[in-house]
Formats: C-alpha cells, structure tokens, sequence
C-alpha cells in the first residue's frame, strides 16, 4: 500500500525517555487521511488499556500488544496483591495466559521491587515502549507498522504527562491513608 508506505515516511522518529515529537491528535488526523476505512475504524478505537477478555481487534498487531499488555497488567495485579497478602482473583483463562507470558511476570516483578512510583512507571513504559517493537517484527511500511507507532506515541504522550511533585504528594496522601486505615 503506497499510502501507507507514504504515511510512514512522513512520521517523525519516536524514541523511549524523551517527549514526543508529536500529539496523538495531530497524529491521527494525519493518519486518517491514509488509513483504509477498516484501519482508520481501528485507530478509532486504539486504547493503551486492552479489555479484560480478549477479543479481537482487526489486527493482528494490536491483538498481540493486548495480549502482552493484558499479561503485564495481570502479572502486576498478581505481584502487587502478593506484595501487600491480599488475594486477587485470576480466570482459568488470566492463569493459562500468565503462565505462557514469562517476560510480563519479570517485567512486572521487576517493577514491584523499585521503591520509586515514578522509576517504576518509566521502567515499566520503557518495558512497553520495547515490547511495541519486539511485537510488531520488521513490518514498518503497513497497518501494524503505523498502529506500532501509535502504541509508542500514546506511551510517549502518558510518559509526559507525569509530574514529579504532584506524583510525590499524591503518592504520600494514599500512602498516608492507608496507615490511618490500619490505626
């Protein structure tokens, strides 16, 4: 597909740890101009947060970031839930996936062992950022290739919105509630 193929080359480079060098509004208008009506439909509905059950998406590239991203997800509800002894409910389904998902589960014990919320978070968007990579193949100049870099500018675009100070009082206030609530 040409358009695609043009679309692409028009994209600026997006990298881990720095802003990024677009908004996925701007990015998305530009994309929408190109995308096939089934593609365009798809980038509608493109979400960092994948549903509970997996169901498909109408591409096989965003089907399998759910599936890494709902592993990840699961795997810190389970590691967390640990951490603090509280039991988290997990489906046959959630466990059969968990246990196929060996590099979420470190991803995920990884990130429950930073003491820092917000190292935490950059290393676990680092670990997503990458794995957007490692998903897609060598495939740049398609539909998983263009959805690849939305995943990545919408990671960039939550990455940026982070605010130490704020995170930090945050981070205290439940912090500090969940002790008054131990008393």
């Amino acid at each position: 597909m040409a358009s695609y193929y043009y679309l692409t080359a028009q994209l600026p480079s997006i990298f881990p740890n720095l802003q990024p060098p677009m908004s996925f509004k701007a990015f998305k208008e530009l994309a929408l101009r190109s995308l096939s009506k089934k593609d365009a439909q798809i980038l509608e509905n493109l979400s960092l947060e994948p549903p509970r059950e997996e169901k498909s998406t109408g591409s096989a590239y965003l089907d399998k970031w759910y599936d890494f991203e709902r592993s990840l997800r699961i795997a810190l509800e389970q590691v967390r839930s640990a951490k603090l002894k509280w039991e988290a409910p997990i489906s046959y389904n959630e466990r059969v996936l968990l246990s196929s998902a060996f590099t979420p589960v470190q991803i995920a014990r990884t990130a429950a062992s930073i003491q820092n919320p917000l190292e935490a978070e950059t290393f676990l968007d680092n670990a997503r950022f990458q794995a957007a990579d490692t998903v897609r193949g060598a495939e740049n100049f398609s539909s998983d290739g263009i959805f690849a870099y939305a995943v990545k500018l919408l990671l960039r675009e939550r990455a940026s919105r982070f605010e130490t100070e704020k995170g930090r009082e945050e981070y205290s206030s439940i912090y500090n509630s969940i002790l008054d609530a131990e008393k």
